[in-house]
């Protein structure tokens, strides 16, 4: 009988050490740099390329 209750305690004890870890990759789940919660994330802008000049060329009446 008691090797039955350690058959069952050892199924709870996978399932309770799954449920953990997959808690804990998770938690691991936000990319980019990490930030406290009372700041504003940080704004990354790139900058937009200049516009090309095209020469002026003079036209002679």
């Amino acid at each position: 009988m008691s090797l039955m209750i350690n058959r069952r305690a050892m199924k709870h004890y996978k399932l309770l050490l799954l449920i953990q870890l997959a808690t804990v990759l998770t938690g691991c789940g936000q990319p980019g740099p990490l930030y406290l919660p009372g700041q504003a994330p940080p704004i990354h802008v790139e900058p937009e390329p200049a516009p090309k000049q095209e020469p002026k060329t003079e036209k002679t009446k």
